[in-house]
């Protein structure tokens, strides 16, 4: 059953934090000579981004790791800046990037503090083969990307997020994260049902013993403003118990006149450590946004794709009535992570997650243009929707050895259930003059149609991986069972549709270190993805298939200050659902979709002052088995063939410079097409972004721990189309945003 009184757990759980705010506040004030550098070992660590380990710190010892958070003060920056060592996602152990045979991108705490970043999807704007914010400057509220031409599955510590795509799906702030770690690929060998993309794993602040303040003021164009915060410190002078607090207060403006985004957050967490053997944290997080913003599309005849005697529209106009803004979203959360050693050799783990999200859409949709080209036509639409979900998943680790071979040893299940409500009401479809001094649709005169659906899920799976290491030799065996259950009820009419599914999925992975740093890899993955429905004669869909086949090399030098990957593969997706001819009101699974494909990401610290980034994908995405013959051979839409990026910075150590950082980035986007049938292109583009931050202790001692900082993505304000999905739903780029931001650490 899942908990009807989700409300009662953050009651109780603040109510802790407030009885110990009084031990905080007379927490004995350590004197930190290096402010936010956090450290803590723990045994096999659960998925924590284990980023950026000191190599004066780094043990040899793969039992126990000394971890180090990244810092946020730039003058404590390490000085391999955003190079990570370690991952947890793509293996759920304490495996090494190089032992990992995938394609892993880590975005760490100093790359999302240093780059222009308020998401989660610009976050990843700077990683080989994710192409995301599709959705533009009118997707704000939306987390949704694609890796290698199909969509990401999104997961919270390790535990699956509900939705791939929606504005009903919850979005995470980046500001309570550690580090982002995205697997490309598919991944059901390990977490289930999911896409042929793979998997971005966002991995929570946790808490440190070492007391660390953090408050951020922040101001931009579009009247953006704002105030976070970020505390953390140990409870007793035993430092068994730890705390911290993140949270923010925002007002968000767009490119969009009068339309504004509003975000409260508050994310506090507690760990208990008695001793070096149980590790208990618990996470818990509320979000509230009042306002989710306009989100809107145009037609690809109104941002000229397409010809039009009329020229185009304003994209910045806004065409949404103000009566309909009423979009808003309510998000909370309650996550335990527990680790208990049994033995040396083995260790339970286990992740718990409750999550509800209550989100109310309403809003103007455009659609095409009536016959001239004049007048636009648009719906309205309302879209209320709720879901809960209650996952857990259990592990057992073993550090086995069987003559010369060291074993990783994990044995895991899962569990998820969860429903999600989602009502509609749309109104009939009315017309109106976008280029007219009144440019917006009345919809008032028209009837109300409506639909409403409730779907609730049941999912088990078994899995069992062998991670094997033999002299210089890695080979990963990964293998898992799933069983889901899913029920769609039209709360209309009344009607019930009911599907299970099973499936078997598995990864093989081999590599090999050589005592340069180089790691050639060679591995292959499949996933499933359930499908609902049924086609003509009935019989229930079967899930989508996919199958890849990778191979790589990687290096990371011994000073763990330079990190390269490169990757070849082949994906495909099978049992793809495409039109019936015969009975059009029918689908039926006759459509397969193959991606061939080149990634090459790297992360290079060149000096202690210098990092730069250099990524660059390739990707050939193509239908090769469908029923609509006018959609054969054709590429998917919003899969662009060519994305690149580079990004360097530099800090100074010059007298009134001292600890100032100063970097900059240009990205690019290739052109996509923007329907199913090719007929029309999205143009590439080149965006560029810039940042600088000074410490005011450079100019005034007094100044301590005060830090001015200026990011500005798309500097010179390019106009540009983003995405199309067809010829009537086309999404406009951001413009340039400029954020200014005033640090205090103390």
């Amino acid at each position: 059953m899942l908990p009807t009184t989700s409300q009662s757990w953050f009651i109780s759980f603040f109510g802790i934090i407030m009885l110990l705010l009084p031990q905080i506040i007379h927490c004995p004030n350590k004197q930190l000579k290096n402010h936010w550098k956090c450290s803590y070992s723990f045994v096999l660590p659960t998925l924590i981004s284990l980023n950026v380990v000191s190599p004066s710190l780094a043990s040899e010892n793969i039992e126990k790791i000394i971890v180090t958070s990244a810092p946020s003060s730039l003058s404590d920056a390490q000085p391999y800046g955003y190079v990570a060592k370690q991952q947890a996602t793509a293996t759920k152990s304490d495996a090494t990037l190089l032992e990992a045979p995938q394609m892993v991108s880590v975005v760490n705490r100093s790359q999302l503090d240093n780059l222009p970043s308020e998401s989660i999807s610009q976050a990843l704007r700077y990683s080989s083969g994710i192409v995301s914010e599709k959705f533009g400057a009118f997707g704000s509220g939306i987390d949704y990307s694609k890796m290698r031409g199909f969509d990401a599955d999104y997961y919270l510590d390790g535990l699956r997020m509900l939705g791939n795509s929606g504005i009903w799906a919850p979005q995470i702030d980046s500001w309570s994260l550690e580090s982002i770690e995205a697997v490309h690929g598919p991944a059901s060998a390990l977490y289930g049902q999911g896409g042929a993309g793979g998997v971005i794993n966002m991995i929570s602040r946790r808490p440190c013993a070492e007391t660390q303040h953090q408050v951020q003021l922040q101001a931009g164009n579009n009247k953006n403003h704002g105030i976070k915060f970020d505390t953390t410190s140990a409870l007793n002078e035993n430092e068994t118990w730890l705390y911290r607090v993140s949270g923010l207060m925002l007002e968000q403006g767009s490119q969009i006149p009068s339309s504004r985004q509003t975000r409260f957050l508050i994310s506090p967490a507690l760990t208990w450590k008695p001793n070096d053997v149980l590790s208990w944290t618990i996470l818990g997080q509320y979000q509230k946004e009042p306002r989710l913003g306009y989100y809107n599309t145009l037609p690809a005849q109104a941002l000229g794709l397409l010809p039009n005697p009329n020229g185009k529209v304003d994209p910045n106009r806004n065409y949404n009535n103000q009566s309909h803004d009423n979009s808003h979203r309510k998000q909370q959360s309650l996550t335990s992570l527990f680790e208990y050693e049994l033995t040396p050799q083995w260790q339970f783990k286990q992740n718990t997650r409750f999550m509800k999200v209550e989100t109310e859409i309403s809003r103007d949709y455009t659609r095409g243009f009536l016959p001239g080209d004049r007048l636009l036509t648009a719906v309205y639409q309302e879209a209320p929707s709720t879901s809960e979900t209650w996952l857990t998943d259990s592990q057992l680790i073993g550090k086995l050895a069987t003559w010369d071979i060291n074993h990783t040893v994990i044995a895991g299940f899962d569990y998820q259930h969860g429903y999600m409500t989602k009502d509609w009401w749309g109104s009939q479809t009315v017309s109106f003059d976008p280029w007219a001094s009144h440019h917006k649709p009345d919809f008032e005169p028209y009837p109300i149609s409506r639909t409403s659906t409730k779907q609730q899920f049941d999912r088990y799976g078994y899995y069992l991986q062998d991670h094997l290491r033999w002299q210089r030799w890695n080979l990963l065996l990964s293998g898992r069972y799933d069983s889901a259950d899913l029920e769609t009820h039209n709360q209309i009419s009344g009607m019930t549709q009911q599907s299970h599914n099973t499936a078997w999925s598995h990864r093989v992975g081999l590599s090999y270190q050589f005592n340069n740093g180089f790691s050639p890899w060679i591995s292959t993955s499949d996933s499933f993805d359930p499908v609902l429905g049924t086609n003509a004669d009935g019989k229930a869909f079967i899930p989508m298939k996919s199958k890849q086949y990778e191979a790589g090399v990687k290096y990371q030098n011994s000073e763990l200050t330079q990190l390269v990957s490169i990757s070849v593969y082949q994906l495909t997706q099978e049992n793809v659902t495409t039109h019936n001819p015969r009975n059009p009101d029918y689908y039926q699974q006759s459509g397969k979709i193959r991606s061939r494909g080149v990634e090459l990401e790297s992360k290079l610290a060149l000096t202690p002052q210098v990092n730069m980034m250099l990524n660059y994908a390739y990707l050939h995405n193509i239908v090769t088995s469908t029923s609509d013959l006018t959609t054969l051979n054709k590429h998917p839409v919003q899969v662009p063939t060519h994305t690149g990026s580079a990004w360097i910075d530099y800090r100074f150590h010059q007298p009134y410079l001292n600890g100032a950082f100063l970097g900059a980035g240009v990205r690019y986007l290739g052109s996509t097409y923007g329907d199913n049938t090719n007929t029309f292109k999205v143009p590439a583009v080149w965006l560029g972004d810039v940042s600088f931050r000074y410490q005011l202790s450079a100019i005034n001692r007094e100044l301590q721990g005060l830090e001015l900082g200026l990011t500005v993505s798309n500097i010179t304000n390019k106009s540009y189309v983003s995405s199309c999905t067809s010829s009537t739903y086309c999404s406009v780029g951001s413009d340039r945003v400029v954020l200014g931001v005033l640090n205090y650490y103390f």
